[in-house]
């Protein structure tokens, strides 16, 4: 029997410079909290933490949202061969949104934006008009839309999929499901909504951080097998939220974690979420 060969991809990683990145999201009231957080991470803090547990390729994500940041990140692309892609972040109520798109799509490591709903006061923001017609500029451009959402926010997630059948939706984090509070009904009958659109998928990532102060395998369970039972193998995907998952096990126990989490799966399903899906979803040479 042939060994799978599909490489691995995390395809959630943030890197920034904590002195230039624009780091909207590390608010006054979360500086406690944070404070592991704040200084600088780059790819040479991740290389050997990544080889050590044969992860091959990884996606840049956003957690800045200057053109300084994205000049960076695409730099980094083209100096560590690891970098595969870059999503990135676009003001999507802008005006200027299609120039700013063209100007990143430019670089070949662009392969998406992220829609940060759960930095936004407004819980309808996804589906203002303004957004939405900054949502078609993505979906035009033949780009991902990844989705950093919360349970409030996923009703607007099947009008999107309905309104833009042929854009990719990537729901990051499974809407950081309220794991510590065990209560899990209004998020399981949310994400339930979210089946039928083929156009959808989730991203196991970022769940150790709102499983409260001591995760375990076992406390996250429970969304994961909900996410394996509702979208099959096929439609997710995993990523490490490095280094913000750091505030909970640093990045080898993370893999291994997602990796236990996973290993009932037939050794296909496994390659499809570590690697083959982020191939197809981010659309990158295999």
């Amino acid at each position: 029997m042939p060994i799978d060969t599909t490489p691995i991809i995390d395809t959630h990683v943030h890197f920034w410079d904590i002195a230039r990145s624009d780091l909207y999201w590390m608010t006054p009231e979360l500086a406690e909290q944070l404070r592991p957080l704040h200084r600088s991470f780059g790819p040479d803090d991740l290389d050997p933490e990544r080889q050590a547990v044969g992860v091959d390729r990884i996606v840049i994500v956003q957690a800045a949202r200057s053109e300084w940041d994205h000049r960076w990140w695409f730099s980094l692309s083209e100096r560590y061969p690891w970098i595969v892609a870059v999503v990135g972040w676009v003001d999507l109520g802008a005006a200027d949104v299609a120039e700013r798109l063209d100007r990143y799509c430019a670089h070949p490591s662009f392969r998406g934006v992220r829609a940060t709903a759960e930095n936004v006061p407004d819980p309808d923001w996804l589906v203002t008009p303004d957004v939405l017609r900054g949502i078609a500029c993505v979906a035009e451009r033949g780009l991902t839309l990844d989705l950093l959402v919360r349970v409030d926010h996923l009703p607007h997630v099947p009008q999107l999929a309905e309104r833009f059948p042929e854009l990719t939706l990537v729901v990051d984090h499974l809407a950081k499901p309220p794991i510590a509070s065990g209560d899990l009904s209004r998020w399981r009958e949310r994400m339930t909504a979210l089946v039928p659109f083929d156009n959808v998928w989730c991203k196991l990532s970022g769940l150790l951080t709102e499983a409260g102060p001591h995760p375990t395998l076992e406390t996250i369970r429970p969304v994961v097998d909900f996410a394996l039972e509702h979208f099959g193998p096929g439609r997710l995907l995993w990523g490490s939220d490095w280094p913000v998952a750091t505030l909970a096990a640093d990045y080898r126990s993370t893999v291994r974690l997602y990796r236990s989490l996973t290993s009932g799966l037939r050794e296909d399903e496994q390659a499809a979420i570590f690697g083959g899906n982020a191939q197809r979803v981010y659309r990158l040479m295999t």
